[in-house]
């Protein structure tokens, strides 16, 4: 009952709240505003049951009814059981809107629900492969290389925040099918496979959620991630060379990280993230 409870409140915030904050430094780029709001029935395992309205915001570079489709599918393919269905959108019930084919009782069979005419996106990899240096030195990835999807890098998520010179120690939790970074400063970042919202934690109490145009997705067993969110939350800056193909990841100017020396961290990441 906790757990449910926790995940409701975590819902409720991101869904309630500004799900697309801005990243640090480019507050006045666009502003945000209600443009619409959907009604969600939930009905837990104990019998219990109710409703709730949720503000759905404006986000740049998409449409009003982008945004509204965006947020509407990802209530379907979270896959939370105790959110029985979208009964209104705007007040009107969804059946007699333009997303009625997101009516009725939501699928929870064994996943995330996949519309059958909506196949899961595919990356596109490019002929040439990408390279990603961390600090002029190159990562390599063993056995999954990075591909680009709608233009975003996607990268092994383990292979660039795990790196000596990022050093955020990354959990995976089969169950929830969540991803967690956390750093030497405590800074967490938890990502859900196939989902473009991510909370970001800088502080006991300060927790933000963000939204990534390209949602994580698992590729050859390997958790890819948009690199955009790791120059967003953990001090990096993360610059595209077309003509090379090549990402070249740097830490921000003034920069206070608190790091291990590498061989402190790799014995670290041995240990299972225990200090020795």
């Amino acid at each position: 009952m906790r757990k449910v409870l926790f995940m409701f409140f975590i819902l409720t915030t991101m869904l309630c709240t500004s799900v697309f904050a801005v990243v640090p430094g480019y507050e006045n780029s666009y502003k945000q505003f209600k443009i619409a709001n959907y009604t969600l029935e939930f009905l837990h395992s104990n019998g219990m049951g109710g409703t709730g309205t949720f503000d759905i915001l404006n986000y740049a570079d998409l449409t009003d009814d982008e945004v509204i489709e965006r947020t509407l599918k990802s209530v379907w393919t979270m896959n939370e059981t105790y959110i029985r269905c979208i009964t209104h959108v705007n007040g009107i019930p969804i059946e007699q809107t333009k997303w009625a084919k997101y009516g009725g009782v939501i699928q929870h069979v064994g996943g995330n629900y996949v519309f059958p005419n909506d196949p899961p996106e595919k990356p596109v990899e490019e002929p040439k492969d990408i390279t990603v240096f961390i600090n002029q030195e190159q990562v390599i990835f063993p056995d999954q290389q990075p591909v680009i999807i709608r233009g975003r890098t996607m990268v092994p998520i383990r292979a660039v925040f795990e790196h000596k010179f990022v050093q955020a120690k990354v959990r995976w939790d089969e169950e929830s099918r969540t991803v967690t970074a956390t750093d030497k400063n405590n800074r967490k970042i938890v990502f859900r496979i196939d989902e473009n919202n991510y909370s970001y934690q800088h502080g006991i109490d300060d927790t933000e959620y963000r939204y990534s145009d390209v949602a994580p997705i698992i590729e050859n067993s390997r958790t890819l991630l948009p690199l955009r969110a790791l120059s967003e939350s953990l001090d990096f800056q993360v610059e595209w060379i077309d003509e090379e193909r090549k990402v070249e990841i740097t830490e921000k100017p003034g920069s206070k990280r608190i790091l291990m020396s590498p061989y402190q961290w790799e014995l670290y990441l041995k240990n299972g993230g225990k200090v020795l």
